[in-house]
């Protein structure tokens, strides 16, 4: 009996703990760094920010709303008809890899000589149906749009709310 009380309260000091260091580490990671105690108390949190990607700047808590970039990509089959995706489409935000897939996107935005290539080839295999040629990469960054844009029949992804920056265009393998 005093054995089950005392490791119900072992546990909950553990999870205040936890709680407690969890709360600090989120406080500590947008933080100014120009501070000494921020700077020392990074190097003891550094470890727990990068594990969980915590380690964010302010606008973490407050996002630039409707200004975002995805990848697009266009297919050239072999009959010469274009078809256009947007890579990001498929992807459920509920589910996990909807951050992994999101991160490679980026990553190709960033870095379309390194990762262009490969993702290109795999689009032409996921589109193999199509029998594709070529195909070409995008970048689709987003414009302001605002509330009287969408109460005039506008919608995010139209072409005066975007732009579209070509990054790198490649053969499909056979």
């Amino acid at each position: 009996m005093m054995a089950k009380v005392w490791r119900e309260r072992v546990t909950y000091a553990a999870m205040s703990l936890l709680v407690g260091w969890h709360t600090v580490a989120m406080m500590v990671a947008p933080a100014p760094r120009g501070s000494d105690l921020v700077r020392g108390a990074r190097v003891v949190f550094a470890p727990y920010l990068q594990l969980f990607a915590l380690d964010n700047n302010w606008d973490f808590f407050a996002p630039e709303v409707g200004k975002d970039s995805f990848l697009r990509y266009v297919l050239k089959d072999d009959a010469g008809v274009e078809h256009s995706f947007d890579s990001d489409a498929s992807l459920n935000w509920f589910h996990p890899t909807s951050i992994w897939f999101g991160a490679w996107y980026f990553a190709v935005l960033d870095f379309p000589e390194d990762f262009g290539e490969e993702t290109g080839a795999l689009f032409c295999r996921e589109h193999a149906d199509l029998h594709p040629v070529a195909i070409t990469l995008f970048e689709v960054t987003e414009k302001d749009y605002g509330p009287l844009d969408r109460l005039s029949g506008k919608q995010p992804l139209d072409p005066a709310f975007i732009k579209v920056t070509e990054l790198k265009s490649f053969a499909c393998p056979h």
